[in-house]
């Protein structure tokens, strides 16, 4: 007898954690239908980029792909160019704010640290900053010196590169090590900073 008590408590018991759980799936649900209006609540979409998100984030990943930098982690979609803009049209002003600040210290810090990357900021600072007259008369300069090569040395070895530089000289417009060594862009930028403070009395017979 005392067998089936034992049961039938069992049994009861059980009855009543189902009923339990029953109560509060239903009370969870009447929670999320008052809560929507009547409806159940959307899933929340993340509002698309204005065109202006846009089309830096196609800019800037183009340029660090057009130097052959590593963008893997900056496109929104790992494939082909069409993938990538595709992905973009749709993404959320956030995250392409993100991936366009990643890309743009990326960018920095190539331009800083990398050969290649030291002589690109020097060709951009050329392109950018040398006005008109100031170009004709380095090309002029550089070809009465060296003939354009940047490895030109002349005067027994006193006088380096594309410009003929002292090393003294090279040093007084920021300079470090031979001028002959520097790519032709970073001799054209200096030059440029050599003509510009102290006109082209360095360069007596070609100046």
């Amino acid at each position: 007898m005392a067998g089936v008590r034992g049961v039938r408590r069992m049994r009861l018991i059980a009855l009543l954690t189902a009923c339990v759980a029953a109560l509060a799936l239903a009370l969870a649900a009447g929670a999320a239908v008052a809560s929507g209006g009547g409806q159940p609540a959307a899933p929340t979409v993340a509002k698309p980029a204005p065109p202006k998100f846009r089309a830096a984030y196609r800019q800037w990943r183009g340029r660090l792909r057009h130097h052959g930098l590593y963008v893997g982690r900056d496109l929104l979609a790992g494939g082909d160019a069409r993938a990538a803009d595709d992905e973009s049209a749709a993404a959320s002003k956030p995250a392409l704010r993100h991936s366009i600040h990643r890309m743009q210290r990326r960018w920095g810090n190539w331009l800083r640290r990398d050969p290649r990357g030291r002589m690109v900021a020097f060709k951009l600072k050329v392109r950018r900053s040398v006005p008109a007259w100031g170009k004709s008369q380095l090309r002029s300069i550089a070809w009465c010196e060296s003939k354009n090569d940047p490895h030109a040395i002349g005067g027994g070895g006193a006088y380096r590169g594309m410009y003929q530089f002292s090393v003294s000289t090279w040093a007084v417009v920021g300079g470090s090590g031979d001028p002959a060594a520097a790519s032709r862009w970073e001799q054209t930028w200096r030059a440029w900073l050599l003509l510009r403070s102290h006109g082209s009395g360095h360069w007596p017979i070609c100046g």
